[in-house]
């Protein structure tokens, strides 16, 4: 494998993706927009309605650390981390799916593939360079986000309690997380690329990999499961198989004819 050939696939491809204004929307806006909007929500309910709700669901797990400063600082804390925290971890899925969909389906509408498969560049070579124009960008963003919101958290909670709320262990193993969700978006991209004519019938099939991630805040507001260290060192060791298998099978599955 020549790893030059993939690299240019990558800078060819994020040229492109780039290069359409219509993407910066659903790829950037909203995680922006989510990154500043939900510290603020989550600092005006701590001022106005903590009380209250701690008062009715007293056995979140997660927070007994910060319950002893008061139930502001406890319901931030919880909040913060346990509900808002996966909504942040569908990010990379969205981001990844977006980017993988205009690579392999956008070479379908902008009519592009016939010249990419006449230049002599391998499968492996092709499907590396299209893997990591996805990857590197969702990756990045991801970690910007996180930071982001980490960074407006903190302000807001240091204005109001005198402490820090984030990082916490669970909060870095989400961060953690990021990499193996995008990779399992990418692999799922690659998988249907074959079966679709258009980027949204793409972006559409691959973005329902959000759904069980949207499980985790009322799992964790029921106290079904507590979103602690351990448990993201489980979810990403179950990630990490689900991503060789589905990175085998796509790569097993995947030919350059696919994306005519």
């Amino acid at each position: 494998m020549d790893f030059r050939k993939a690299y240019a696939i990558a800078i060819k491809d994020l040229d492109e993706v780039f290069s359409s204004v219509g993407i910066y929307g659903p790829m950037l806006g909203v995680p922006m927009f989510f990154s500043v909007l939900l510290p603020v929500l989550t600092f005006y309910v701590t001022q106005y309605s903590a009380q209250g709700i701690v008062s009715k669901l007293v056995s979140l797990p997660g927070g007994s650390g910060a319950l002893g400063s008061g139930p502001g600082l406890f319901f931030m804390a919880f909040f913060s981390v346990s509900v808002l925290g996966p909504i942040f971890l569908t990010m990379p899925i969205l981001t990844a799916s977006v980017i993988a969909s205009d690579s392999f389906a956008g070479e379908k509408e902008r009519k592009t593939a016939e010249a990419l498969l006449a230049t002599p560049i391998k499968t492996s070579e092709l499907l590396l360079g299209k893997i990591l124009a996805s990857f590197i960008p969702t990756v990045l963003l991801t970690v910007a986000v996180f930071a982001i919101y980490g960074a407006a958290t903190n302000i807001l909670a240091f204005r109001s309690f005198g402490q820090y709320i984030l990082p916490t262990g669970p909060w870095i193993m989400m961060l953690l997380t990021s990499p193996f969700l995008a990779i399992a978006a990418i692999s799922f991209v690659v998988l249907i690329s074959s079966h679709v004519k258009s980027i949204k019938e793409a972006q559409q099939i691959s973005t329902l990999l959000v759904l069980p991630i949207l499980i985790m805040p009322f799992a964790a507001i029921l106290n079904i499961v507590e979103l602690s260290v351990s448990f993201f060192v489980w979810f990403i060791s179950f990630l990490f198989l689900l991503d060789v298998v589905a990175l085998y099978i796509g790569i097993k599955s995947f030919r350059k004819e696919n994306i005519l």
